[in-house]
């Protein structure tokens, strides 16, 4: 029987979480938190989507607020050194040069990226639990 193929939209879906959670559901910009709110946090990339090898790089994704993601898409100068402040000079430009190869993913790739976002996931999960667990106690 073959296996099922993960469609990009849940790679996708599970790489927006993944950001949100790793950035603790805090705005990287203003810093605001929203985990309480989660609906008006973007997963918001850097390299835009369709440059397609960079599309779910961990490295190519920060939380934003809808203000903030806005506001940096209208000033993609300001953007750019936002990011390159975040992410240090050498990986954004590692990250720029990947942006512009194409992406190709077997169906067992697309398996495998999923499961180890499933997992990045689920650990940062349970690590803000904990954190989070600890200020309330």
């Amino acid at each position: 029987m073959a296996k099922k193929r993960i469609k990009a939209v849940t790679i996708t879906g599970i790489w927006s979480k993944l950001v949100r959670e790793l950035d603790d559901y805090t705005c990287q910009v203003c810093h605001k938190s929203f985990r309480h709110d989660p609906g008006f946090l973007d997963a918001s990339h850097h390299i835009p989507r369709a440059h397609g090898a960079t599309k779910w790089e961990l490295d190519n994704g920060s939380s934003k607020c809808r203000k903030c993601h806005g506001e940096m898409d209208r000033q993609p100068l300001e953007h750019i050194e936002w990011i390159k402040n975040r992410l240090g000079e050498e990986r954004y430009e590692a990250l720029r040069m990947k942006g512009t190869q194409p992406m190709k993913m077997t169906d067992k790739d697309r398996r495998e990226l999923a499961a180890s976002l499933r997992k990045q996931l689920k650990e940062a999960q349970e690590r803000n639990r904990d954190l989070h667990s600890r200020k309330l106690a």
